[in-house]
């Protein structure tokens, strides 16, 4: 009984014995037939050349390793045209030819392989009692066959990122039955028209709007439907506001005045004249002075701009002439005041885990910038003592003076992305503040007014599925005249099928990022050996 346990598929063995050695238990088998089939020719043989002993390792039981011990005859072969003299019979339903696994060990050890990597999978299988190196249990999943691709019907296309910011790919995902269908080395439109060319029959294609996937499908598929992703248009729209505000400065200080606390006035980037008081005011930094002189070139070359402009120039004239480039001349044009740098962001510093510290020791008395960067030095600061200089330097501006009134804050302007977001940001869901921020900025700029009226009329499209609307909003957002609203509907326009079915099907590339996301785990998982072939075969074997 226990032999048909050990060994349920042997109807071609004889078990001879079952025997047990400290942890491993060892099945004696042999073969119960006397006739031997050369696997070559296909001819009986009965003459018997030598016999030898294969050692194949099997399944776990309760516990102990389990190895086979099977007796294998080598038969002559008596096909004389036959190039083989000799043959060794097989047993296929157990092991392959010089294997030194079973076939179903060598299955769970790939499943496992295929679930959580070489690594993990080494250390679990360890545990189980079915020791394998994580080089060996890469090499089963690399030896395995290539799944069968299966042609969708609505197929979903996007890149993923094989190093970020430097080289992509492309998945395939079906749509309809929701799995990964193949991995394409290249993020460009000719692996995707190889592959549609190479499985026709593709009715529906979900995509970005990505030219490079649009080309693509539009040869490599003629006859499908084209459907652009919903969620990648409202990040469009949200790109597109984030640039606009890039070029009008005076909405995002309209904005920041609303931040300035009770009882104190703010002061804008118009106001410089001092308060009077009885000492005069501090004398500027090295990086004010710098800062100011910035500011008033940038704004010398603004008012160049806009008086050659009125004189009929070109902005080609005008870029060649004020040795600027066309995108700053058009900026500076689409602007309605000088569109300065904000101010008040700043990159991490060196010296950033240590302000807990330095701060007590400001509280207990310590000002002295020496002091406290031998200090910082002491506990691993590898930073120059500038920084550490400028720092206290900071915190004395900070410390009252006598006979001084209170200083007005400066208003530090919001930023383009903020902005934007407050632009796509649905109605129901604006706070008191946001309302007002909203009334300012629509005070301080009618283009930002009628950019928001154009965003949210485009917003509203989208998540109410209304296709019927889009030709009307192409040519209301091309009379606008806000530059980069008037591009966006140009891109629009040109993809304007492709749109049209993304408001009129249910289709999108929601799956499609989900299953990149799937990937990416996959991906982390294989640290150090997450080669594009071992990758692809992890990410499609799973998926079935």
């Amino acid at each position: 009984m226990i032999h048909h346990l050990l060994l349920p598929d042997n109807a071609e063995l004889h078990i001879e014995a079952v025997e047990l050695e400290d942890t491993t238990i060892i099945i004696k088998a042999s073969a119960k037939n006397d006739i031997g089939v050369c696997p070559y020719c296909a001819t009986f043989s009965q003459r018997i050349h030598s016999r030898y002993v294969r050692k194949p390792v099997d399944l776990a039981c309760a516990g102990y390793l389990l190895r086979i011990r099977l007796q294998v005859r080598r038969f002559f072969c008596e096909n004389e045209p036959c190039k083989y003299r000799t043959f060794a019979e097989r047993f296929p339903a157990l092991v392959k030819p010089h294997a030194r696994r079973t076939t179903r060990l060598a299955q769970q050890q790939m499943q496992v392989a295929y679930e959580v990597g070489g690594e993990a999978g080494a250390r679990i299988l360890k545990m189980l009692q079915m020791p394998i190196s994580p080089d060996t249990l890469i090499r089963l999943v690399r030896q395995a066959p290539e799944p069968e691709v299966i042609t969708p019907r609505v197929l979903g296309v996007d890149d993923w990122a094989k190093r970020k910011g430097q080289s992509y790919g492309t998945i395939l995902v079906d749509l309809e039955r929701q799995q990964p269908i193949d991995l394409l080395p290249e993020r460009s439109a000719t692996v995707l028209i190889e592959w549609l060319q190479q499985h026709p029959g593709v009715k529906i294609i979900s995509r970005d709007r990505g030219s490079d996937y649009s080309k693509g499908a539009t040869i490599g598929a003629p006859q499908a439907i084209q459907v652009a992703d919903r969620w990648h248009l409202l990040k469009n729209l949200r790109e597109t506001l984030e640039r606009f505000f890039d070029r009008n400065h005076n909405c995002l200080r309209a904005a920041a005045l609303l931040e300035s606390p009770p009882g104190q006035d703010a002061l804008t980037e118009s106001q410089t004249e001092p308060a009077e008081t009885d000492h005069p005011p501090a004398p500027l930094t090295k990086a004010q002075q710098d800062r100011q002189a910035r500011r008033a070139k940038r704004l010398a070359r603004y008012e160049a701009v806009h008086t050659l402009h009125k004189h009929g120039l070109t902005k080609n004239q005008i870029a060649k002439q004020l040795k600027m480039g066309r995108g700053t001349v058009s900026k500076f044009l689409e602007a309605d005041s000088c569109p300065f740098h904000a101010e008040g962001y700043s990159l991490p510093s060196k010296l950033d885990p240590y302000l807990d510290y330095l701060e007590k020791r400001w509280l207990a008395g310590c000002h002295n910038g020496m002091d406290l960067s031998r200090e910082l030095k002491s506990l691993g600061f590898n930073g120059s003592r500038g920084i550490v200089a400028r720092w206290v330097a900071k915190k004395r501006r900070t410390l009252p003076r006598k006979n001084l009134g209170p200083t007005p804050r400066q208003v530090v302007p919001w930023s383009p992305t903020r902005a934007s977001w407050l632009f796509v940001k649905p109605e129901q869901k604006l706070t008191s503040e946001d309302k007002i921020a909203l009334v300012k900025m629509h005070q301080a700029s009618e283009k930002a007014t009628l950019a928001y009226s154009l965003g949210q009329q485009f917003i509203k499209m989208v998540r109410e599925r209304c296709p019927e609307l889009l030709v009307s909003w192409i040519e209301a957002t091309l009379k606008s005249g806000i530059g980069s609203l008037v591009r966006f509907a140009e891109g629009v326009r040109q993809d304007l099928a492709a749109i049209t079915a993304a408001l009129s099907l249910p289709w999108s590339s929601g799956q499609t990022e989900g299953q990149i996301n799937r990937l990416k785990f996959i991906k982390r998982q294989m640290y150090g050996r997450a080669k594009f072939d071992l990758l692809r075969k992890r990410v499609l074997r799973m998926a079935t």
